[in-house]
């Protein structure tokens, strides 16, 4: 399938903003205000679904409603780029009921990220359009952006090229001042270039099982998670099983947010496990922290050409994220 490419934005486009999964909910309103801030200050308008603000139960609206909100916003021309407002649990509800012809015949940009990995992998795989893995309106725009995720945001968007990433100097976790930077890792030496697909594995893995998830052949899978080390021992070794690390290239680990377990006597690195689960394999891997929850996200076009050099620390997107 060719990948198709959305447009790049410019000053003044309108953001349009859904709930596929989680809702907006009067707990989020300083950061709803602060979000809608700072997106104005980028010079970009915001266009709200109908049901954006619904609720039932621990979805935002029903998922007739959700899937309503989702098919109109992509036939609507006054829209450039699509923003999820948060994750959650429900985003699979909408994956049989989009209309991925629509998304083809009017390709916008389409971010999220959590629960986003679910539409973001599977608009791609039925579809061929590059989607972005980091930004969501709550959780992004709706606390502290620093100057280098600004930055990023813009080249992404605006300029359509991001070339190398490169550790963020500035980073620290988003609720937990005692948690300090250990920089980039090789955790597996080598080189690879693929294109980029991933996003949060407990997500991803329900994808797959849905069966919208996108091929993995020849690509950088890239990984991030808030489940406790077993846990995503347990969805490392069901990636594995699938065949997933068979296929693959490379391999970009990034903040697992809440991983430690409270018996500290049974703690594992992240990286300790993934090396334990694909110890027969020879791919490179590399870790990173702009990659997660509770962090500031460097933005991973699905769909895009990348190269990671895991002994040099090197990661970079090759080619022009919009067009």
């Amino acid at each position: 399938m060719k990948n198709i490419k959305p447009k790049k934005l410019q000053k003044g486009d309108v953001i349009g903003i859904i709930s596929p999964s989680e809702a907006i909910t009067q707990d989020f309103k300083k950061q709803f205000e602060n979000a809608v801030s700072a997106l104005q200050d980028i010079g970009l308008k915001l266009k709200f679904g109908r049901h954006v603000f619904d609720q039932h139960f621990y979805s935002a609206g029903t998922r007739k409603a959700r899937i309503e909100d989702f098919n109109e916003i992509w036939k609507d021309p006054e829209i450039k780029m699509i923003l999820m407002s948060q994750g959650g649990s429900t985003a699979n509800h909408l994956l049989d009921g989009i209309d991925y012809e629509a998304i083809k015949n009017n390709p916008k940009i389409f971010a999220g990220i959590s629960d986003g990995t679910t539409l973001l992998n599977a608009i791609f795989s039925r579809t061929g359009l590059v989607t972005y893995h980091g930004p969501d309106l709550l959780w992004t725009f709706g606390r502290k952006i620093t100057e280098p995720y600004r930055q990023n945001f813009i080249r992404t968007f605006f300029d359509g090229h991001i070339g190398q990433l490169r550790e963020n100097e500035n980073w620290a976790h988003q609720e937990r001042k005692d948690l300090k930077s250990s920089g980039w890792k090789c955790v597996r030496s080598g080189k690879a270039s693929g294109v980029l697909v991933g996003g949060h594995s407990g997500c991803l893995i329900s994808t797959m099982l849905a069966d919208y998830a996108p091929k993995f052949e020849n690509t950088i899978l890239f990984l991030e998670g808030t489940d406790d080390v077993g846990d995503l021992d347990r969805q490392f070794t069901a990636l594995k099983l699938n065949g997933v690390f068979e296929k693959i290239n490379g391999l970009i680990i990034g903040w697992f947010d809440n991983h430690e377990l409270e018996d500290k006597s049974k703690n594992r690195e992240v990286s300790d496990v993934i090396l334990e689960v694909t110890k027969d394999y020879s791919f490179p891997i590399l870790e990173i922290e702009e990659l997660g929850h509770n962090v500031e996200n460097y933005i991973l076009p699905i769909g895009c050409v990348a190269t990671i050099d895991a002994d040099r620390k090197y990661f970079s997107i090759d080619e022009p994220t919009v067009l």
